[in-house]
């Protein structure tokens, strides 16, 4: 039994310490791209809700460089994650880049309101009451954050914060044009 339990830590050290060494399947600064593996680009007619400002469309948002926050006002990591993103957004917001924050479906008004008082949000929130956002672009993973050009081709990171930011940054800076 002993002897079982030591090969069973062995192999699961080997397989961390390897699948470490494995680089990453794309680039975090690679376009999404369709099953067909054509670049996708934003649907900007997708359903979102306002939380402030119930008039304001998503489509406001379409053919200028945006930044969005996917989210979930609960998730420790999403709440953690925030600030360091909201910092990026207003960085970059002179030069040209719109930002906002997307929460999952489930999410209640309410608890939104309250993420969005506790973080001092600046940048426009929006709900994914349809959940259409997260099943076109979505991983089933939060939080995430999306670059969209003014083209609409979209890249998606699975890290927000500190070397994370660093990608997004050099990514932005790329897409406004800056050096």
């Amino acid at each position: 039994m002993q002897r079982m339990f030591f090969l069973l830590v062995l192999f699961c050290a080997f397989g961390t310490a390897c699948a470490q060494m494995l680089p990453d399947e794309r680039p975090a600064s690679a376009p999404m791209v369709d099953s067909a593996g054509k670049p996708l680009k934003m649907d900007f007619n997708i359903q979102l809700t306002s939380i402030k400002d119930a008039n304001m469309p998503y489509a406001v948002f379409s053919s200028r460089p945006l930044m969005i926050y996917y989210f979930g006002p609960h998730c420790p990591h999403c709440i953690s994650g925030y600030g360091g993103v909201q910092q990026v957004a207003k960085e970059y917001e002179q030069r040209g880049l719109s930002s906002i924050a997307v929460s999952v479906g489930n999410a209640s008004r309410r608890d939104l309101l309250m993420f969005m008082e506790q973080q001092r949000a600046s940048i426009p929130f929006f709900q994914d009451a349809e959940q259409e956002f997260g099943r076109k672009y979505g991983d089933g993973y939060v939080p995430r954050l999306y670059l969209v050009s003014p083209e609409g081709q979209i890249f998606r990171y699975a890290n927000s914060t500190g070397e994370g930011l660093k990608v997004v940054r050099a990514d932005i800076e790329k897409m406004l044009g800056i050096k």
